[in-house]
């Protein structure tokens, strides 16, 4: 679940502008190395970009000026279980989808015009086709299918020198800061803390 906002001054993009910025971000994050297509398949309906547009914008130099970047505030929520972990990242792929598009524009974006939100929304208060729900809850969802390909065993091979994650079925690369747990003999790898903690939770003998 992770809903990205993008406010900017009324006409200052067209539809070109917010198409290429959407797609730019999806293509960064869907893009990132380790996901399989189970997972996808629920992390892409669950990816939402909108787009607002503001009037009257002033900052306290007045209004935006002509042939420069057009200011944007920037806000993407997702569950607050996440928002720690996830926000350098996050910021990171929005910030590169903005610089690619004012490349493309020749854009010379001002300092100060660029800021980006990570917002968490509370365990209960998230909504799951209409139900609370917790940031566990949405985990489960969102890796329900990577779960069953693994347990009836037509999940996909893991690449060499990488580490399968149990809980969201992504692949990490085996190495130095690697989040890494040992069950049974089987050394497992994380895409995140989250994913780990959920994970021992559930296997008490897990060794990290």
């Amino acid at each position: 679940m992770l809903l990205m906002e993008i406010a900017h001054p009324t006409g200052s993009l067209d539809n070109c502008d917010r198409d290429q910025l959407s797609g730019a971000f999806l293509d960064l994050f869907l893009g990132a190395p380790g996901y399989t297509e189970e997972i996808l398949r629920r992390v892409r309906p669950t990816t939402h970009i909108a787009f607002r547009e503001l009037q009257g914008w002033r900052s306290g130099d007045g209004p935006p000026r002509e042939g420069t970047a057009p200011p944007m505030l920037v806000t993407v929520t997702l569950p607050q279980a996440w928002q720690e972990e996830s926000a350098a990242f996050l910021i990171g792929l929005v910030r590169t989808a903005v610089r690619r598009l004012d490349d493309d524009r020749g854009w010379v974006r001002p300092r100060g015009s660029l800021w980006i939100k990570v917002e968490g929304v509370p365990d209960g208060s998230i909504g799951l086709d209409g139900r609370p729900a917790t940031a566990s809850d949405v985990l489960a969802f969102l890796t329900e299918e990577t779960r069953a390909a693994r347990e009836n065993g037509t999940a996909a091979p893991v690449p060499e020198g990488r580490l399968p994650d149990p809980v969201c079925g992504m692949t990490v690369a085996d190495g130095k800061g690697a989040l890494v747990v040992e069950y049974r003999g089987e050394r497992l790898g994380f895409c995140s803390r989250v994913c780990r903690d959920t994970y021992v939770g559930e296997h008490p003998g897990a060794v990290v």
